[in-house]
């Protein structure tokens, strides 16, 4: 019956992930998808013994490898020779020709996708090894990460083992979102697609593999019993439920080859992933063996490299934008230019130390590329044609959405507002402050903070605590019961230990386990107002970065203010310092890292559990520490502790403990 059932699972998952990344289409909504995900991954972790390699629960990426084994190709992957005119298109058709004398030699065009080549072998019909090009003739054995790729399909119809060669590559959207994130959080973005494909196919963890979204596109069919052509056999690998790289039909000598070439040229701007050519090959597997290879290249394959497209334009001003996390990010605008096929206004500046790098002025004449990235960049300033009367560019001082200062974290090359009452963060502040692991405010969820914002009720959290029934009956589609619930739980909220306090402040690089750290370090938040980041510093786990980040935001007198109103608004800002610690508890003593996801226990209840044994929570792996909670996708504080000799501890081994 349960097997039944998670087979019936297995084939409709499979289905819809055919149809939406192999073919664009949904024909599911999300939340019925993810119940029958939900329920298959339940099944299969109560009946084991019928989850299998090729269910669609192992593209999460939960195994966690520290090496990658080195494997021989049956065939090597060679390069291919490229050619940047039509010259050398020409010229190689007539090598061609004249090494299969008298033979109607038909070839097949395929678009050059820009990523990263890669093999996948195939026995029993499941995906047993993907490997990555290497050499050419050795390459790295990365399974754990193809598998997240959901356009690899982990069964196929098929029993005869093979082998099929295609492409891994990013999206210009997923390429957009990675890098959206890396620049909040005040990291470097990737530079383009491509090298970002690169180094995901060799991440440790394959979890962090599954976030980047990477999809695969096959071009080339190795069995015994393959078909007689590359074009038939695309056929196959299609009706095998493999999505193909774009391709021609057959063509026929230079001019069909050359008009192939032409046509996407300029076309490869509409599609969502970076094409920098296209791959002629012979059509015909019996003339490409006769054809041969060099030491390098196959003759039977030639890429047509299209290269990346510029503009000329003018800076007309660099602009200054404020993300959520208070990273504040350059963006220059420019003279409108037409450039691969859209008018581009903006190019991004990643941050100012690119700035610097360019020596980039307001009035200067730039040059300006997308070659292979959604978001156009500057590549270089014509310093010839610089005005007379410009001056080098200064990096914002203040906060361009609420005037306060800007700060540099150390180890960061992002400037950032550290206000907690700057209007360009505040909805996300208040967002992650009465999220449930902060001060778990039930009830207020994000159309809720949002009219409160638009109606001017709430202008920093301390303002929710002088939210009436009143003005909550106000706002669209509100009742006397679900305003009476938010006020309860806003009162429930001021009983929250400090540490929640702590963590709904937001303070950057300080979780929930520095959280409670500094609850423990002082008997009172206003401790933190004056103490100097050396002190902070001593706190087990905290490293300087941690520290200077504490004392950065405390040394803003508006972040003094904003607590201070909240300790007069009745929450709790008394620390542990001094307080009675558990000394009989089972824990006495000891203390404790969390790492992964636990199945029985949040993060917090665990912790509480701990404490309530007189155990210690902390934020950070070191030799102090006694025991790592490790849960499913533990990363690198796991590494840390088995490199220190801690003790590493499951979710049943710590049940057994308590």
């Amino acid at each position: 019956m349960f097997k039944e059932r998670i087979d019936e699972l297995k084939a409709l998952i499979t289905e819809y992930d055919d149809a939406y990344y192999g073919h664009s289409h949904s024909i599911v909504s999300d939340t019925d998808y993810d119940a029958l995900m939900s329920e298959l991954a339940n099944l299969e972790k109560i009946y084991p013994e019928y989850a299998t390699s090729d269910s669609p629960t192992q593209r999460v990426g939960s195994d966690l490898t520290k090496s990658f084994p080195k494997i021989r190709h049956a065939s090597p992957m060679l390069s291919i020779e490229n050619t940047y005119s039509e010259e050398d298109v020409s010229d190689w058709v007539d090598r061609v020709s004249k090494s299969l004398p008298g033979e109607d030699v038909r070839f097949l065009g395929e678009l050059k996708i820009d990523g990263a080549a890669c093999s996948l072998i195939y026995e029993d019909g499941r995906l047993i090894r993907a490997v990555t090009r290497g050499n050419g003739i050795v390459g790295d054995e990365i399974t754990a990460n193809i598998r997240t790729i959901k356009t690899v399909p982990l069964a196929v119809p098929r029993k005869k083992p093979f082998e099929v060669r295609g492409e891994v590559y990013m999206t210009f959207g997923d390429f957009e979102t990675l890098n959206a994130g890396l620049i909040e959080s005040g990291q470097k973005p990737m530079q383009n697609p491509r090298n970002t494909v690169s180094g995901t196919l060799k991440l440790l963890d394959p979890k962090e593999a599954a976030r980047r979204s990477l999809s695969f596109a096959a071009y080339f069919l190795l069995a015994d019993d393959r078909r007689g052509s590359l074009y038939d056999n695309m056929k196959l690998l299609t009706e095998l439920g493999f999505c193909v790289v774009n391709h021609s039909g057959l063509l026929a000598g230079v001019d069909g080859i050359l008009a192939f070439c032409k046509e996407w040229e300029a076309a490869r701007h509409t599609l969502p992933f970076p094409v920098d050519g296209v791959v002629v090959k012979a059509d015909s597997f019996d003339q490409q063996e006769r054809l041969g290879t060099t030491a390098k290249s196959p003759r039977w394959v030639i890429a047509c490299k299209y290269p990346a497209e510029k503009a000329t334009t003018v800076v007309e001003g660099v602009d200054a934008n404020v993300g959520r996390t208070g990273v504040v990010t350059p963006v220059a605008r420019l003279q409108p230019v037409f450039l691969a096929g859209t008018t581009i206004r903006n190019a991004t500046l990643h941050n100012y130390d690119e700035i610097e790098r360019l020596g980039l002025r307001i009035g200067d004449t730039v040059e300006i590329e997308k070659g292979g990235e959604i978001i156009p960049k500057v590549i270089r300033v014509d310093l010839e044609k610089r005005p007379l009367d410009s001056v080098p560019f200064d990096p914002p001082r203040e906060c361009p959405s609420c005037g306060s200062p800007l700060s540099r974290l150390e180890g960061e090359v992002a400037l950032r507002c550290l206000s907690s009452s700057c209007p360009a963060q505040i909805f996300a502040v208040i967002e992650f402050f009465v999220s449930r692991s902060a001060m778990d405010v039930r009830g207020m969820g994000p159309s809720v903070i949002k009219q409160l914002l638009d109606n001017g009720f709430v202008k920093d959290a301390a303002d929710l605590y002088d939210l009436t029934n009143e003005k909550l009956l106000s706002l669209e589609r509100f009742a006397e019961k679900s305003a009476a619930n938010i006020i309860a739980a806003l009162e429930e909220s001021k009983t929250k230990p400090l540490d929640r306090l702590i963590s709904g402040l937001g303070i950057r690089m300080i979780g929930a386990a520095a959280a409670r750290d500094l609850a423990d370090f002082v008997a009172d938040l206003s401790e933190l107002y004056d103490t100097p980041a050396e002190e902070v510093e001593k706190i087990d786990g905290f490293g300087s970065v941690m520290a200077q980040s504490v004392r950065l935001f405390f040394d803003r007198e508006e972040n003094r203010a904003l607590t201070e109103r909240l300790r007069a608004a009745g929450l709790n800002l008394k620390g542990n310092r001094g307080r009675p610690v558990n000394t009989g508890g089972k824990f006495a003593g000891k203390t404790f890292v969390l790492t992964g996801a636990l199945e029985k226990y949040t993060r917090e209840t665990a912790s509480e559990i701990i404490m309530r044994e007189g155990g210690r929570v902390s934020s950070s792996v070191s030799k102090k520490t006694d025991y790592v909670l490790a849960g499913a996708e533990a990363g690198s504080k796991l590494a840390r502790a088995e490199s220190l000799g801690v003790r590493v501890i499951g979710e049943g081994e710590f049940e057994a403990m308590i």
